[in-house]
């Protein structure tokens, strides 16, 4: 019994952010929130890089103003 509970906490602890991924909110929804947007490439002339996008696989560009 004792190990079926520690392989039980094992497994639960091992994907626990898996299950809880649905109450974060994503990075492209954060960027877009304070008026960025998404660019995979270099941000575009008078924009910034201020975070990322699609799960890190981009940058969220906002102007400097």
């Amino acid at each position: 019994m004792r190990t079926v509970f520690l392989l039980l906490a094992l497994l639960l602890s091992k994907d626990a952010h898996k299950m809880f991924f649905f109450l974060t909110v994503s990075d492209t929804v954060q960027c877009r929130k304070i008026g960025g947007e998404c660019s995979y490439l270099l941000c575009p002339i008078f924009k910034r890089s201020v975070g990322t996008c699609y799960g890190q696989a981009a940058k969220c560009c906002r102007p400097f103003w």
